[in-house]
C-alpha cells in the first residue's frame, strides 16, 4: 500500500476505472490503482473531481490536503474504526491524572533522548562545540527535572526547555555554505531551515495520524499536548518520538548534500515568510517518503521495518496500553 503526493499546480485528478490518474494540461503524468493506494496527500492548486472522490471514499483511501507550502488544510477519512471500547479506554485513561502524567512523561523522555542522540552523531563526527556540550547538558538537565515533574505543565516546561536547548545548537549540523538557522521558527518560518522543518513535521503528522485511525484511536484525545478545539492531540503527542529521526535527519542531510540549494526558496526580505519553490517541495516531499520507506531495527520485535511501518507500530503499542494489556507505553528511543 501506496502513499502518492500530488503536488502539480492546477493538476486534476480524475477516476478512471479502479485508477487514479493525475492530469496536467489534459496529459496524464501519473496513475495508480486504488488498490495499491492507502494515503492520497494533495497539495496546492489541485482539482479533485467528484467521480474521483466517490472512488478515494468508498475504498477507504486517507485522503488530505494541504497548502502547497505544506500547511494543513484538512482530511476527508473512512471514519473511526468499530473499536469503542478502544476509545473509551482512552477516554478514561486521560481522566486519570497519574497515568495521563507518566505517559507524558514517557513521551518528552524519548523524545529529549532522541534529539540529544542526534546532536551526538554530529557532535562526534565534526567533534563537540561549548555550544554544543551547554546544549546537551541542559538537556540533561531537562530530563532529571522530568523524573521530579508532579503536573502535565511541568512535563510541558521540560519538553519546552529541552527542545530549545536542542535548537540552540541545531545549526551546527548545517554544513552547506549560504544556510544558517538562528533558531526555530514557524507560522509563518522565516528562512530556508525552518521552512522545510515546518513542512518535514506537517508530512510527518499526516503519517502519524494515518496510522491513529487505522489503529481506530481518537487522534483529538491525548495527554502531553492539551485537548484543544481542532488540535489531533495524540498525533501531536506520538509525532513527538519521531521528529529528530525522521525529519531533523532529512533535512539536514537535504542540505548537506545540496540536495535542497538556495535557488528553492523564495524570500522577500528580512522579516518575511520564506517559501519552498513548486518544483523544490516535490523534491523534499520525495526524500520525506524515502525515509519513511527505509528500512531500520525495530528493537521491540528485533526485525527491520520501515519508518512508517514502526510509526504504526508504536501507535499499535499505544493502543495496547489504553485497553491495559501493556503496563505502559514505551515510545521509540534511537540507538
Amino acid at each position: 500500500m501506496r502513499t502518492v503526493y500530488v503536488t502539480h499546480q492546477a493538476a486534476t485528478i480524475r477516476r478512471e476505472g479502479g485508477v487514479i490518474a493525475v492530469n496536467v494540461k489534459g496529459a496524464r503524468v501519473a496513475q495508480v490503482s486504488v488498490h495499491d493506494l492507502s494515503q492520497l496527500v494533495v497539495m496546492g492548486n489541485v482539482v479533485l473531481t467528484p467521480a474521483a472522490l466517490d472512488l478515494l471514499v468508498e475504498k477507504g483511501v486517507d485522503t488530505v490536503f494541504l497548502t502547497h507550502s505544506g500547511r494543513y488544510r484538512g482530511r476527508i477519512t473512512h471514519g473511526l474504526s468499530g473499536s469503542v471500547k478502544l476509545r473509551l479506554s482512552q477516554y478514561d485513561m486521560l481522566c486519570d491524572p497519574a497515568s495521563a502524567l507518566d505517559t507524558a512523561r514517557n513521551i518528552v523522555a524519548a523524545k529529549i533522548a532522541n534529539m540529544r542522540v542526534f546532536l551526538l552523531r554530529f557532535s562526534r563526527r565534526r567533534g563537540r562545540t561549548e555550544r554544543q556540550q551547554r546544549s546537551l547538558a541542559s538537556m540533561l538537565a531537562s530530563a532529571a527535572r522530568l523524573d521530579l515533574a508532579a503536573t502535565l505543565d511541568e512535563v510541558r516546561g521540560c519538553e519546552g526547555s529541552a527542545t530549545a536547548s536542542y535548537f540552540r545548537c541545531f545549526g551546527d549540523a548545517i554544513e552547506a555554505e549560504g544556510f544558517s538557522f538562528d533558531g526555530r521558527n514557524r507560522r509563518p518560518p522565516l528562512d530556508p531551515v525552518n521552512a522545510l522543518l515546518s513542512l518535514g513535521y506537517t508530512l510527518l503528522a499526516n503519517t502519524v495520524e494515518a496510522a491513529v485511525n487505522v489503529v481506530g484511536l481518537d487522534p483529538y484525545v491525548g495527554t502531553l499536548h492539551a485537548v484543544e478545539a481542532n488540535r489531533p492531540s495524540l498525533v501531536c503527542d506520538l509525532e513527538e518520538e519521531f521528529r529528530a529521526v525522521v525529519v531533523d535527519a532529512v533535512v539536514v542531510a537535504a542540505i548537506n548534500k545540496r540536495v535542497m540549494q538556495q535557488g528553492d526558496f523564495e524570500d522577500a526580505g528580512p522579516g518575511e515568510p520564506v517559501f519552498i519553490r513548486r518544483e523544490a517541495v516535490s523534491r523534499f516531499v520525495g526524500l520525506i517518503e524515502r525515509r519513511l520507506r527505509s528500512p531500520v531495527t525495530y528493537e521491540p520485535q528485533g526485525v527491520r521495518l520501515a519508518w512508517r511501518q514502526v510509526i504504526e507500530q508504536q501507535v499499535r503499542a499505544f493502543a495496547r496500553f489504553v485497553l491495559g494489556t501493556a503496563e505502559r507505553y514505551e515510545p521509540y528511543r534511537a540507538r
